[in-house]
């Protein structure tokens, strides 16, 4: 292009240059972008197994942390926090020497039901109170009515449990209480505390008084000093003033429990009618912490409660999980009564299941019980028993049909009343009239009568009892007869669980899950057993 003069205008060249390079590679970066995205490769899917498991952990981490903010946010707006509750001098060198603060309901804010005492410092036990005073106890909190509508399975025991459902009503007292990094001063307790329940840590040199208007049957104390906690004619938790019952004092029922780790110095002291009736020291090195794992010995968690009439204290062996009936932390004492009490629960149950049971011989009379184990041995032989019934009459079954109804509504009565031995003889009578009907090999809905229903019902009562290997025998007699009623599977699966065979129970309860994965509870149970298999293997690994 020639310009002005005959001369070339490379401006005007150089701009439509850059135009043209510009527009190439904009056309270059789309071409780019649609191959990306035919290839998978926009960074809207994970290019990699790694790059998948990092992005699954991330949104981990993000709903994690959402839940986290929402309990945050739902526990800031019933907790009230007091800090520096002792004020200092005019000279502003020292504390006041003698000070008492009365925390009352005009002192809390609207809604605040949970109270935490934090970062205060006194001048001594004697001369620096806190005080939670009675008129706490009247502080309102409202309850919905119960919303949870649990899955019910056609005539299983467990729909017989019913409860009743709540209508919206008032509780009184405080929700909980939490004590943290408070020194040098005495805390009074008098008022009601719905949770039952006071938690402290990192405190020293402080007294907890509970006095006999204030309900707590459990305390948590971990990483304190010099620390002493009174009970002044204080009930027994929450069961001390049932009605038309006699009073109970702390100590009395066996939920009356101190739990504590990393104690340094404590005392208890339970007194009646202002005299000392017992007491105990607590340190976490006087009483033998144990390192355990990556736990270190300010870890380890111990109970201090009464025992026969003293207070002692003793060491956890099994901490309490969630749910469950494993949910309660035990000692080793309590684990042998608890051992030596289903035991003698599960020798009764059987004891009188088998003296319901009749076997007849060929000849019409009873076969003495103690010949049975000599003839199952002898089954591979060429013996055949005689039927009882060839045929029988449409009349005939519905009579038996309508025995083993009765008898089955007779167990779930038995069952929801928390009678398990009479419900398993009750199950055990159907079973037994049910073997009268003509349809031997039948399974599902080939059977006259759902026996699958029975022996399921019957294997959660074996289980209520700790009667394990009966509830798997039950668990798997209901599955082999019907293999779809997942009740049956379940149950064999929390049998195998609470045996400890845990790679068998996960594979019954993921077989459950498969059946129905949005049953909350055993998908629940089956993580547990997960759970609990990976610890059993890793004590393996480390031993």
């Amino acid at each position: 292009m020639s310009g002005l003069a005959g001369r070339t205008d490379y401006e005007t060249w150089q701009k439509k240059t850059t135009a043209l390079v510009d527009q190439a590679e904009e056309d270059d970066e789309k071409e780019k972008e649609e191959s990306r995205k035919a290839l998978g490769l926009d960074g809207k899917y994970a290019v990699s197994q790694a790059e998948a498991e990092e992005r699954q952990k991330a949104q981990g981490v993000e709903k994690m942390r959402k839940t986290v903010d929402k309990y945050r946010e739902r526990e800031g707006s019933i907790m009230q926090t007091y800090a520096n509750l002792f004020p200092d001098k005019e000279d502003g060198n020292s504390k006041d020497s003698s000070h008492v603060i009365r925390l009352t309901r005009d002192r809390l804010d609207a809604g605040k039901r949970v109270v935490t005492i934090s970062d205060t410092n006194g001048c001594s036990e004697e001369s620096n109170k806190i005080i939670l005073t009675q008129d706490l106890s009247l502080l309102e909190s409202k309850l919905d009515s119960n919303k949870n509508n649990e899955k019910k399975y056609n005539d299983d025991a467990e729909n017989d449990v019913q409860e009743k459902p709540q209508q919206e009503r008032t509780i009184y007292g405080l929700i909980k209480l939490f004590i943290s990094n408070v020194h040098n001063c005495t805390i009074v307790v008098r008022c009601k505390i719905i949770s039952g329940t006071v938690e402290l840590s990192h405190c020293s040199n402080v007294t907890i008084k509970l006095e006999k208007e204030t309900t707590v049957p459990t305390l948590q104390a971990d990483l304190c000093e010099n620390l002493s906690i009174q009970f002044y004619d204080t009930p027994s938790g929450l069961k001390g003033n049932l009605p038309g019952k006699s009073k109970l004092f702390w100590g009395d029922d066996k939920d009356d429990r101190i739990f504590h780790a990393g104690i340094k110095g404590m005392k208890v002291a339970i007194f009646r009618d202002g005299f000392l009736e017992t007491e105990c020291s607590c340190d976490y090195t006087k009483d033998a912490a144990e390192v355990i794992g990556n736990a270190t010995k300010e870890e380890y968690q111990f109970i201090t409660s009464v025992i026969d009439g003293s207070l002692q204290t003793e060491k956890v062996v099994r901490n309490g999980s969630a749910t469950g009936k494993n949910a309660r932390a035990m000692t080793q004492r309590e684990l042998d009564i608890e051992k030596m009490r289903r035991d003698e629960a599960a020798k009764i149950v059987v004891a009188k299941a088998e003296d319901m049971i009749k076997i007849i011989g060929k000849d019409g009379r009873e076969v003495p019980k103690k010949n049975q184990i000599i003839q199952d041995k002898e089954k591979k032989k060429d013996e055949k028993y005689e039927e009882i019934y060839t045929s029988m009459s449409k009349s005939e079954i519905d009579s038996i049909v309508a025995g083993c109804e009765q008898d089955k509504k007779r167990g779930n009565e038995a069952f929801s009343a928390g009678e398990y031995g009479q419900a398993i003889l009750h199950y055990t009578l159907v079973l037994d009239k049910a073997e009268e009907l003509p349809d031997k090999g039948e399974t599902g809905d080939g059977q006259l009568f759902p026996r699958h229903i029975i022996f399921s019902n019957r294997s959660a009562a074996f289980l209520k009892l700790g009667a394990h290997e009966k509830a798997l025998d039950d668990g798997i007699k209901a599955e082999k007869l019907n293999p779809t009623y997942v009740k049956g599977v379940f149950r064999k699966g929390l049998a195998l669980h609470a045996m400890g065979r845990y790679q068998e129970a996960i594979q019954a309860l993921a077989a459950a899950n498969k059946v129905e994965p949005k049953n909350k509870q055993i998908k629940q149970a089956l993580q547990f057993a997960e759970v609990r298999m990976t610890q059993e293997t890793r004590k393996r690994m480390n031993s």
